[in-house]
């Protein structure tokens, strides 16, 4: 049975981020819409690493069964370990593509924020009273919105910030997954977002014994998208070849 490549977008996206990266890739693969966009609508102020996970855990299981590679880009890296811990032995490799993760117990914001914490916890205080009960659209022209009892937010950049501020505060929690799952981490070199500092405590926070680089910004998905796809199915061969 092929690894499915199931992919897990970050702040702001929607699963069609990963559209041309999944036209490339040969194994069978699920691009998850997490809570609070397109078809999936919630608040997104109430997000959680737990809701999330839930939510993408769910897609996973009505996919059908077999072994998955979990893959998650930026914030989505924060979702990987409570994904991990309920689809339990179906994961056979996590991949952090510029993932934001932090270690057991910890916050990614301690990473981050140098300089003026308390003024970003006040604008994430006032983001999420300001947007309660909003969910993000992010449809394509032609594609017709769900009805939703949430309020429609349809600007990217505002999603992504709420989104950010409000997952970064989050603790991150390892203890549903096995020390020995391989790991991957991509490194995009010419990030504009994380610096080769924070980079590095990423790939130690995630736990990665494999560094993949990629010579792109933030969002390779959408400007190296043949590259990533190619790496993605040669660690799903791996997985493969261990089936058989």
């Amino acid at each position: 049975m092929s690894t499915r490549l199931v992919l897990v977008h970050g702040s702001g996206h929607t699963a069609r981020t990963w559209d041309a990266v999944v036209a490339k890739l040969r194994h069978p693969t699920l691009a998850v819409d997490l809570p609070g966009r397109r078809y999936n609508p919630a608040d997104l102020t109430q997000g959680t690493f737990e809701r999330s996970a839930r939510s993408a855990a769910d897609d996973v299981e009505a996919a059908g069964p077999g072994p998955v590679v979990l893959v998650g880009h930026s914030s989505g890296g924060l979702i990987l370990p409570a994904l991990t811990a309920l689809l339990g032995a179906r994961v056979r490799h996590l991949v952090f593509v510029a993932g934001l993760i932090a270690p057991e117990g910890g916050q990614v914001a301690t990473a981050i924020v140098d300089g003026d914490g308390d003024g970003l916890l006040e604008q994430r205080r006032d983001l999420l009273l300001q947007h309660a009960g909003s969910t993000y659209g992010g449809f394509l022209a032609g594609e017709e919105p769900s009805p939703s009892t949430f309020t429609r937010l349809d600007d990217e950049r505002t999603v992504g910030s709420i989104e950010s501020l409000n997952l970064m505060y989050q603790t991150v929690r390892w203890d549903g997954v096995k020390p020995a799952l391989p790991r991957t981490f991509v490194r995009c070199l010419r990030d504009p977002i994380q610096s080769r500092s924070l980079q590095a405590q990423l790939i130690d926070a995630s736990g990665a014994t494999e560094v993949i680089d990629l010579d792109c910004g933030h969002t390779p998905a959408l400007s190296a998208p043949d590259e990533l796809a190619a790496w993605l199915d040669a660690i799903a061969d791996r997985h493969d070849r261990a089936e058989t």
